[in-house]
């Protein structure tokens, strides 16, 4: 898979060109800000590949911690919020 960079102002100006490329010239299209990575347009099977991966490393850390909370080795931390709700 290769991969390009773009002003996320030229992109923004051919935003339909880039998602083509993504999809179905299977590019990475980098875009940028002020010369640096910001962001990235990626075909979606890579997305949903790295979405998966994810999940495979959340169901492995998980299983980990309760196999731990079984022997008695992992202490049980309560749920704080650490964002307030929002009023309507």
């Amino acid at each position: 898979m290769t991969s390009v960079e773009m002003p996320v102002s030229e992109a923004r100006a051919d935003f339909g060109g880039v998602t083509g490329r993504a999809e179905y010239g299977h590019e990475i299209v980098y875009l940028t800000k002020h010369g640096r990575r910001a962001a990235a347009v990626v075909p979606a099977e890579a997305a949903e590949l790295l979405e998966r991966i994810e999940e495979l490393v959340d169901e492995h850390e998980a299983s980990e911690v309760l196999a731990r909370l079984k022997t008695g080795t992992e202490e049980r931390v309560p749920f704080r919020r650490r964002t307030r709700r929002r009023e309507d």
